[in-house]
């Protein structure tokens, strides 16, 4: 509370000078609380840790599945809240009326900056849903096109397309994903199985980067490669859980179109969204939603997000989020990543009860991880331990998997990971 009355006293003082209800005010105040923010050192785990009470997460529970929903900074919380506050003392003003057009643009370009793309190449959508059924409706697909994707494909990138199928005429074809080889394969398998799945008809490939259930990252510059000598005319991917987690270049990888969700590692509002589409798709690419702006927006991927009034409170929020990530630096973020990935790995191999279900090598890894309790059904464990002590993460129970998902981020610490292997041992 308290950090919320300076951060409400610093806003009204910049306010005053500028106008009350003034964006300024808000943004200064912003600024002021993020250089309060210390970057950590990236081998000094008790740096990351004391980023903890930077959130509003409650102390009573132990989080680890940031790979299904993240948390959202307390300073980007307050800024979204006054931005909240003050469209509403002049709604036709900060909505329509102009004064928020360029902090929007401002975010866009932010975020083509994280992309690694020309800022007109972004959409700024709500989630990776979104973006792949702006793809589904939008596509030039027809008869004799086929779309093709794993089947640890994320719905949200799946279930456009069989509904946008039929009308169209094109098929739609999953390929099995082997996911209990996942601790054994290297990258030279999993560009095999791309290779092996591939035929003559497909047209589009999609595929996440790093996939929702195990964690694999998967060494997209290279299936890129092979799908484009394959004939392979777009490839899409699903990047929900790698934006903010594993530094990229969407140019660099040669994809056409990357669709993400901010609200998992960027912590940004919930329902902000973000999609890539390469400039020659944009072409080619239809949007699904038609307003007033479409001439205005036709030489832009602005154009994906005409469909009228938008939340801009959350996009701005959506750059204080960005400003975050980028105190805490890039490299530092991965390399924390990375020890808690390795330390949760090492507990795990000592461990008689537990068995590793994602892949060995950091290369084809992330923070997001499955492990299976010897003996124990996944759900079960995950409604005790939460029920008992406070542990969020994700069971999967399928036919093929009985596994807890284990999404940390940076702050979580090792002794939560010790305290996880402890609870464990006594169920």
């Amino acid at each position: 509370m308290a950090d919320r009355r300076a951060f409400l006293r610093q806003a009204a003082g910049v306010a005053g000078a500028t106008g009350l209800g003034s964006l300024l005010g808000v943004r200064q105040a912003f600024a002021e609380q993020l250089e309060t923010v210390t970057p950590p050192r990236t081998t000094d785990a008790s740096s990351f840790a004391s980023l903890s009470e930077r959130y509003l997460l409650d102390p009573e529970i132990t989080y680890f599945n940031h790979g299904s929903i993240g948390t959202i900074p307390r300073i980007v919380h307050e800024a979204h809240a006054e931005y909240l506050r003050i469209c509403e003392s002049n709604p036709w003003l900060y909505m329509w009326g102009g004064e928020w057009e360029q902090p929007r643009e401002d975010v866009r370009t932010k975020m083509a900056s994280l992309l690694g793309c020309p800022a007109p190449e972004v959409a700024l959508t709500h989630n990776t849903t979104e973006g792949f059924n702006l793809l589904a409706n939008g596509l030039p697909l027809g008869p004799g096109d086929e779309v093709l994707f794993p089947d640890t494909n994320h719905s949200g990138a799946t279930v456009a397309w069989d509904y946008a199928a039929p009308g169209k005429g094109f098929t739609v074809r999953r390929f099995e994903f082997p996911l209990m080889d996942v601790p054994q394969m290297t990258a030279a398998d999993v560009l095999q199985l791309f290779d092996d799945a591939i035929s003559s008809e497909t047209r589009l490939l999609i595929f996440p980067d790093i996939d929702n259930i195990v964690g694999l990252y998967h060494p997209v510059r290279e299936i890129v490669q092979l799908a484009r000598s394959r004939g392979v005319e777009w490839v899409a991917v699903d990047g929900a859980q790698s934006l903010g987690m594993r530094r990229f270049n969407v140019v660099d990888l040669d994809i056409d179109v990357y669709c993400s969700s901010p609200h998992k590692w960027v912590q940004a509002p919930k329902g902000t969204g973000v999609m890539y589409v390469r400039g020659a798709l944009q072409e080619d690419l239809r949007p699904t939603f038609y307003t007033w702006g479409q001439r205005r927006w036709s030489n832009s991927a602005r154009k994906y997000e005409d469909y009228g009034t938008r939340n801009l409170p959350a996009i701005i929020a959506l750059g204080d989020a960005l400003d975050f990530q980028e105190q805490v630096g890039a490299d530092a973020k991965e390399t924390r990543y990375h020890d808690l990935w390795e330390f949760f790995l090492s507990m795990a191999d000592n461990s008689p009860r537990v068995t590793w279900r994602s892949a060995r090598d950091w290369d084809l890894s992330a923070s997001l991880f499955a492990v299976e309790i010897e003996g124990q059904i996944s759900t079960e464990v995950f409604a005790w331990m939460y029920r008992e002590h406070g542990f969020v993460f994700r069971p999967f129970r399928t036919e093929v998997l009985n596994t807890l998902r284990i999404s940390p981020n940076f702050f979580n610490t090792e002794e939560e990971i010790v305290r996880f292997f402890e609870i464990v041992e006594r169920i």
